[in-house]
């Protein structure tokens, strides 16, 4: 196809309709100022709806019962469910507009839906209505919104009475577990002879606390004796011997024939110095010296486990210094002694506990499941009591509050957009009819043309120039 040839000609066709083309303008532009000056005026009014944001949460603490926790997740943490959708889904939907309709007094389909608009990255929702007054149209946008809040607490308090009455429901049947829990504790408690958790931890804490004084005592024994022992050997006599000469001192005749030989051995270390061998007097103290180490040997000798004792040894330990020495000893047989017998009685206790704590460790091992059980229920029947407080604080869980930004009908605008979409449909519809006429006048020129070829190309006929003519001036008056 040759464009040049099609535009030239498109071209001469245009100019040839130029005043169809002017006189159909000017039909165009009377006709959109006449609408746009007479046309009947229209309003509009918007108004912005606010959803939060942010979450909430609340806390409750029972005593002795727990805590319960009631928190309203962000309500665009979630790319599935958006609740601008879902109140703009409530805000159309014929439950508002029916009960809107209804208290404006006009039936349903007379009442305009608004047009709703979700402004992105924001929690904002723009709501315009249309109308063909001011006053009308500030009644219906406040009427229309006061619906549309009406029927959110509707529907808030319907789901908050539907999650009460589960509540309850999961409280009763908690409260019926609590209950058996209970009764199996106190049933099992009367045939056991364990009655409670601290008793049977009482019982292995004694045994613990038996086992390490039990370990103390023992430590303290083989300290002690290690000890007596060295006494002993330094000593030459055996525990029982040491213990014999507690007898001894505790004896007055012995004592006292100790004290007197004593007193004539200082005497006859210093008549030594005086008095020869010879000498009566030195040879009187010497027999009275042989008299009282007789009778000391024969109430010695009477003593058990003296018997075994050389004299010389027997009289040396006798002496005052050695005296002090066998004192102390003889209190450290006794406290090993006494040592011996506390760890014999830790032991015997050890093992009475050792046994009671086998006999009755599956009944506290039962009796310790009943108790876990009785928390378990109780717990349980805690959170469901805290629910049940908090389940009508958190109003907003799935129908968030909303704030007005903007209040309804607080601006009303003139509304041209219908007009300026008549001039637009008018000025098109121009356009159309323009290329149908410069169309029809370019169809109209090909037409005269092949008329034109057809004639001088007959073989019959040769055309004159006047049937020439003719055909072409039918042509132009065609057009």
């Amino acid at each position: 196809m040759n464009w040049s040839l099609f535009l030239r000609e498109f071209i001469i066709a245009a100019w040839q309709a130029r005043f169809k083309i002017a006189v159909l303008f000017i039909f165009t532009v009377i006709a959109s100022v006449c609408y746009f000056k007479y046309e009947k005026p229209k309003f509009k009014t918007s108004w912005v709806l606010l959803l939060p944001g942010t979450e909430r949460a609340s806390t409750i603490n029972l005593d002795n019962l727990g805590e319960a926790r009631s928190s309203g997740k962000n309500a665009y943490g979630s790319v599935s469910i958006s609740p601008k959708n879902t109140y703009r889904e409530i805000a159309l939907s014929d439950a508002v507009i029916e009960q809107a309709a209804s208290r404006f007094g006009v039936a349903s389909d007379a009442f305009t839906k608004p047009r709703i608009k979700l402004i992105d990255q924001t929690p904002a929702m723009e709501f315009t209505l249309k109308g063909s007054s001011e006053e009308e149209l500030r009644n219906r946008a406040s009427l229309y919104n006061n619906t549309f809040q009406d029927i959110l607490d509707r529907l808030r308090k319907n789901e908050i009475e539907r999650n009460y009455k589960g509540v309850e429901g999961n409280l009763s049947e908690a409260k019926g577990r609590l209950r058996k829990a209970r009764e199996a504790i106190l049933e099992y408690q009367s045939n056991s002879n364990i009655v409670s958790d601290e008793q049977f931890q009482t019982w292995l804490n004694d045994s613990e606390e038996l086992r390490t004084k039990q370990s103390d005592t023992e430590v303290r024994i083989a300290s002690l004796e290690a000890k007596l022992q060295s006494k002993l050997n330094q000593l030459g006599l055996t525990p029982q011997q040491a213990e014999a000469f507690l007898l001894i001192q505790a004896n007055p005749t012995t004592q006292s024939l100790m004290n007197i030989l004593s007193e004539k051995l200082s005497t006859q270390a210093s008549q030594q110095k005086i008095y020869g061998k010879q000498n009566p007097i030195r040879i009187q103290l010497d027999k009275e010296i042989a008299g009282i180490r007789s009778s000391l040997a024969n109430n010695l000798i009477s003593i058990p486990n003296l018997g075994s004792i050389k004299r010389p040894q027997l009289y040396g330990l006798l002496s005052k210094e050695t005296g002090e020495t066998l004192k102390f000893t003889n209190q450290d047989i006794s406290e090993l002694n006494g040592l011996r017998a506390e760890a014999s009685k830790l032991i015997e206790q050890r093992g009475d506990y050792a046994a009671r704590i086998r006999e009755h460790a599956t009944e506290a091992a039962r009796l310790s499941d009943l108790n876990r059980n009785h928390q378990i229920a109780e717990a349980i029947f805690s959170s469901a009591l805290a629910k049940l407080d908090t389940s009508r604080l958190d109003i907003y869980a799935t129908y968030p509050l909303t704030q007005l930004l903007t209040q309804p009908g607080g601006t009303i605008k003139r509304d041209r957009l219908q007009a300026k979409l008549m001039i637009v449909a008018l000025f098109m519809a121009f356009g159309f009819l323009a290329l149908a006429l410069i169309f029809n006048t370019l169809r109209s020129n090909h037409k005269v043309d092949d008329i034109t070829v057809s004639l001088f190309n007959a073989p019959d006929q040769t055309p004159s120039i006047k049937s020439t003519t003719e055909v072409t001036q039918r042509g132009l008056n065609d057009q």
